[in-house]
């Protein structure tokens, strides 16, 4: 019995080992910096993803789901001049057909998109979207109205996306759904606390 407890004990911490690791920012001071070039210093937010937050997206998103593995602690990125916050840093995780690919989203207090970088990405076609005609779209958007570009199977981008996108429609769906569940979660985990930064 002993033996079993001590698995189960193992097999948990491992995965939550994993989930933390899954949205992390790497070099942070520098990436932040890099977003959020007028920034003094930065807060960091560390909250846990589970079951309840799971059942939210998937509410919200019919169509698409948290894996297991994102659930656990999760952190969320205040950049800061002085006393003053200028937006929030945020990484998210989506899978595609060439793995995992890792987004960095810079987000201002209204829970809008200023920008994005890919962190992870081994798609070939990566160079086809990163570029400023692609980030367009998403840039000075929220949660609603990057929405309505998500078509009724809710895993595809519509066409206004896609043409962007030239021969990449499926990383484009890809960082549609990421930018989704960014903002959804980020509103869902931190919104609450989030309102101090904008009175």
């Amino acid at each position: 019995m002993k033996i079993v407890i001590v698995l189960i004990l193992f097999v948990f911490s491992l995965q939550n080992a994993y989930a933390e690791a899954y949205c992390s920012l790497r070099d942070p001071v520098a990436q932040i910096k890099k977003l959020y070039p007028q920034k003094t210093n930065q807060l960091s937010i560390v909250k846990t993803v589970d079951t309840h937050t799971r059942n939210q997206v998937k509410l919200a998103l019919p169509s698409n789901d948290l894996h297991f593995s994102e659930l656990g602690q999760h952190t969320l990125y205040v950049a800061m001049k002085n006393t003053q916050a200028l937006g929030y840093i945020h990484v998210r995780s989506e899978q595609s057909k060439w793995g995992l690919v890792e987004i960095i989203w810079a987000l201002d207090k209204n829970l809008r998109i200023i920008d994005f970088s890919f962190q992870r990405c081994r798609s070939p076609k990566r160079k086809m979207i990163d570029n400023e005609s692609f980030k367009s779209v998403f840039i000075g958007k929220n949660y609603e109205e990057l929405k309505i570009l998500l078509s009724s199977d809710g895993i595809t981008a519509k066409s206004i996306l896609l043409e962007k996108a030239g021969n990449a429609p499926e990383l484009a769906s890809v960082v549609l759904r990421c930018a989704l569940k960014t903002l959804l979660i980020t509103d869902v985990l931190w919104g609450e606390e989030l309102k101090k930064f904008n009175p």
